[in-house]
């Protein structure tokens, strides 16, 4: 009897975004980056940083924040990826979205 290893495909997509706060401190773009992990996890990364997660439980994409998936803090649940992504970048650090900030201060 034969077995064969199965290695399963790490597919990423990543957009350029431009972020705009409104309290006028952060107007630049960022590289929004999703790494498939497994059963409908997403790793996302903000400008080469892991932000946070989304999983996908239909209907909604839970938005999960922070750098290790077993202690990601659920943020909020929505009904597009995309109201996802933006909930996780709302509790990012505005240095992560403008790393030229960290030389301001």
């Amino acid at each position: 009897m034969k077995t064969s290893e199965r290695r399963t495909k790490k597919t990423t997509a990543t957009w350029n975004v431009h972020v705009h706060v409104e309290s006028g401190k952060v107007d630049t773009d960022v590289e929004v980056s999703l790494d498939h992990l497994k059963n409908d996890v997403d790793r996302v990364v903000v400008n080469g940083r892991k932000i946070g997660y989304v999983h996908h439980v239909a209907p909604v994409w839970v938005a999960l924040t922070g750098p290790d998936l077993a202690r990601a803090v659920e943020v909020s649940q929505k009904l597009t990826l995309d109201q996802s992504i933006r909930d996780l970048l709302n509790t990012v650090p505005l240095e992560v979205l403008d790393p030229s900030m960290v030389q301001r201060a």
